[in-house]
């Protein structure tokens, strides 16, 4: 089994919220805000679970096999309602639904759970919308949103819910996972500082994209590392043909960004564990022709980069700024 359980992802949050529950200080509405992989869903669940389960531990866990927990599970619990995005966003008539239900008694119990994944989707209306709900909450009717962005939240939103900020795994614990997956550990180190998700993981293996686009990035950075005025154009012959849509994107600079951090570490002897541990000779040779200055200043270019991408600057304007400051 390679999928991690809540109780290994989140341990703390987890005993925190038994607590909680047992002492019946469990707020109406919570958001679970968190990066991709590190369990947010999952701790919805949990949630559900243990507010339902009939046959808890001695622990005070849920038993995950009476079956309460067997139909929270598989998705059949008539209580528990889970809305997610149809498409690229959440829509006003899916809160109306949620809105439908909540008018209705429970089903099996005087309680009732809403998960809303992926909340930073909400169109405008849903958000609205689940505003109102929000202001008057129902007794015994608990609503739990899932967010990868808090920012993009109503802050009106946020103020009518308790926040709680899933941590990232640690690396090494995620590696594991991907290991314990098939994946090779050299591309698993890597891996585990995009994402701690392993089907997230797997996709970016899917037609060989992360090798492709890590031989293209590995090619360019050092052009780069040469001056060589060529890497300019291999932004718009090899990079961007690999980095199509926002996501790709985002991945490209972030693993441009791990290039950069790994020749860091090595002038700082810090090379146990490199992202690009099968360039390690290139990157070697590479850092010890720079001086830290030098390598900090680029860093900072790259971060720089990476955050031009999110104020919707195009891809390859993003790429071709940092190329002409990294050889300039």
């Amino acid at each position: 089994m390679t999928e991690l359980t809540i109780n290994q992802m989140q341990p703390k949050l987890v005993s925190q919220l038994t607590q909680v529950i047992a002492h019946g200080q469990l707020a109406h509405g919570y958001l679970l805000a968190g990066a991709e992989g590190v369990g947010k869903v999952q701790l919805a669940q949990w949630l559900a679970l243990r507010l339902f389960c009939r046959t808890l531990t001695e622990a005070g866990q849920p038993c995950r096999q009476c079956a309460e927990c067997q139909r929270i599970i598989t998705g059949n619990h008539p209580d528990v309602v889970v809305i997610q995005p149809e498409g690229q966003s959440i829509k006003v008539a899916d809160i109306r639904y949620l809105k439908s239900e909540v008018a209705k008694s429970g089903m099996e119990s005087s309680q009732r759970i809403f998960v809303i994944e992926a909340a930073e989707t909400l169109t405008a209306s849903a958000a609205n919308s689940l505003l109102k709900f929000l202001e008057e909450p129902a007794p015994n009717v608990y609503a739990l949103l899932c967010t990868q962005n808090k920012n993009l939240i109503l802050p009106t939103i946020l103020s009518r819910l308790q926040v709680i900020d899933l941590p990232a795994l640690p690396l090494a614990m995620v590696k594991k996972q991907f290991e314990a997956a098939g994946i090779l550990p050299a591309t698993a180190q890597l891996l585990a500082h995009l994402t701690s998700d392993l089907a997230e993981a797997q996709e970016m293996l899917t037609d060989d994209w992360l090798t492709q686009t890590t031989s293209k990035l590995t090619n360019w950075a050092q052009k780069v590392a040469q001056q060589d005025l060529e890497s300019f154009v291999l932004v718009q012959t090899q990079l961007l043909p690999l980095l199509a849509d926002r996501q790709q994107q985002t991945r490209g600079l972030t693993l441009i960004g791990l290039w950069f951090q790994d020749l860091l570490n090595i002038r700082y002897g810090l090379t146990d564990e490199l992202c690009f541990e099968s360039s390690r000779p290139q990157l070697q040779s590479i850092s010890q022709n720079m001086t830290v200055t030098q390598l900090v200043s680029q860093v900072q270019a790259v971060l720089t980069a990476q955050r031009a991408l999110t104020q919707n600057i195009s891809c390859q304007n993003v790429l071709e700024s940092l190329t002409l400051k990294l050889i300039g």
